[in-house]
């Protein structure tokens, strides 16, 4: 019901609080990193792949919400949900409604989820260096996709998962979201790569690479845009480190992987991490010192439920909100993951656990600091 989307809609404008975890890098420092030979990255831009210039069709339509397929039963609660609500009895509200898939996705069977079936010239890697086909032979089969250059191979499930909901469309509430830069500029994490020269040279060399969620919320100037060059401090969970992975910078290019990743996302109403494995990044080093492109991976299907879901306002749960604003049903979706997951199958069931995911991203220079030396940092600011 559009009361309850519009109360989901005015925790999305609030903003976390958390206090900076950059400041100005000092002398010591800047001489410490150009002696190991090492650069920082703070991500200044994070969004999944939304095709626009051919995001191709959905013939069977698009999703529908639990505010669509129980519409006569919300109908029947409308009014007394919104005197609860007013009341400020949000959880006797919501307790009116159809029992929720997204706080129990047990209670309600297959609704039925419409996948993305077409062609689609989407972003990504080819990460099992297989084309694919869902009428082949082996585990989790599955439709491969051809990049904007031509490209093949391109494994990316989640636009099969979610390429005909509403909100993932081109110009639909992800779209715009991403357009504002909204998850790293409004006081969220943001996530820290750190790039270490093993041979040759910083143009055309071999390197040690570690992915970060940084502490809290990373300084932007007068314009919101992400200051370069500042030091960053890493979050002092070690769950958000990944392991030490191998890669090279050649003719320009960055790549590094495969890696497993737990990464921090905590803006508005959500906070949870990405739980990706097998990551794989592929970047253009750009003159001005900072890199644009693509981490890709598999994205485990219990976790992509969990972060879809775990929505709050307090501890009021409102996953069922978001789905509804967002246009898709948690029952669909959790009956679907299975069907698209494509990497890491069960080793007693065979049945695949992960889906293969492309987040699209920008990076400008730091420096990055380690728990064990930010109270050192801090003290010389």
């Amino acid at each position: 019901m559009k009361y309850l989307i519009s109360m989901f809609l005015l925790a999305l404008l609030g903003a976390c609080g958390d206090k900076s975890a950059s400041v100005t890098a000092t002398d010591a420092v800047i001489a410490a990193a150009a002696e190991e030979q090492v650069r920082g990255f703070v991500f200044t831009e994070w969004s999944y792949d939304i095709p626009k210039e051919n995001p191709g069709e959905c013939p069977e339509g698009m999703n529908i919400t639990d505010e669509d397929f129980f519409s006569e039963e919300y109908a029947e609660v409308r009014d007394e949900v919104k005197r609860r609500f007013d009341a400020g009895d949000r959880e006797g509200a919501l307790g009116l409604l159809p029992a929720d898939a997204c706080k129990d996705p047990s209670v309600w069977p297959d609704p039925g989820h419409i996948l993305f079936n077409g062609e689609a010239s989407v972003a990504g890697l080819d990460l099992d260096g297989e084309s694919t086909l869902a009428s082949g032979e082996g585990q989790c089969a599955h439709d491969d996709f051809t990049g904007a250059n031509g490209q093949t191979g391109i494994d990316n499930q989640h636009y099969r998962l979610m390429g005909c909901v509403k909100g993932y469309r081109p110009d639909g509430l992800f779209d715009r979201l991403f357009d504002t830069n909204n998850s790293i500029l409004e006081n969220g994490y943001a996530t820290l790569l750190e790039i270490k020269l093993v041979a040759g040279t910083r143009t055309e060399g071999v390197v040690e690479a570690q992915l970060f969620t940084s502490a809290g919320p990373i300084t932007k100037d007068a314009n919101g845009h992400v200051v370069p060059d500042m030091s960053q401090l890493v979050h002092d969970d070690t769950l958000f480190h990944s392991a030490i992975f191998r890669g090279e910078i050649k003719d320009g290019i960055f790549t590094a992987g495969p890696v497993d990743a737990k990464l921090k996302f905590k803006v508005q109403a959500i906070d949870n991490y990405y739980w990706f494995r097998d990551l794989q990044i592929r970047a253009e080093m750009l003159a001005d010192g900072s890199m644009k492109g693509v981490l890709a991976g598999y994205w485990d299907i219990e976790n992509t439920f969990n972060f879809l879901t775990e929505v709050y306002i307090g501890p009021v749960h409102l996953g069922r909100a978001a789905a509804n604003n967002i246009g898709y049903q948690c029952a669909g979706v959790y009956h679907a993951l299975p069907r698209v997951a494509d990497g890491h199958p069960d080793p007693e069931t065979g049945q695949c656990t992960s889906m293969s995911t492309v987040i699209k991203f920008a990076a400008v220079p730091a420096f990055i600091i380690m728990p064990e030396t930010s109270l050192q940092v801090a003290q010389q600011k």
